[in-house]
């Protein structure tokens, strides 16, 4: 199995940003852990794609204040990222 990334959390900025995303996007009886959750592992797979896809995630209308789609993208810095080697 190939080296790959894997991202554990937010860093306190890009938990922060994130929140405030969340507070300015999202319906106020969205689950954030759950968002947050989602987001994470989204942004994960696009790290370790094939192809190079943004570190971004889509808060879907239906989660959305205004019922049109938002999208939170992050930064490297806003990552919590290690790598890992399955062979060690």
């Amino acid at each position: 199995m190939e080296t790959y990334q894997q991202i554990h959390d937010f860093t306190p900025a890009g938990a922060e940003r994130f929140a405030a995303f969340l507070a300015a996007q999202a319906r106020p009886d969205v689950n954030a852990e759950a968002c947050r959750m989602e987001c994470l592992g989204v942004m994960e797979d696009n790290l370790n794609g094939s192809t190079a896809a943004p570190l971004s995630w889509e808060l879907g209308a239906f989660e959305s204040a205004t019922g049109k789609p938002a999208t939170f993208t992050a930064e490297l810095a806003d990552l919590i990222v290690e790598t890992v080697n399955p062979t060690e």
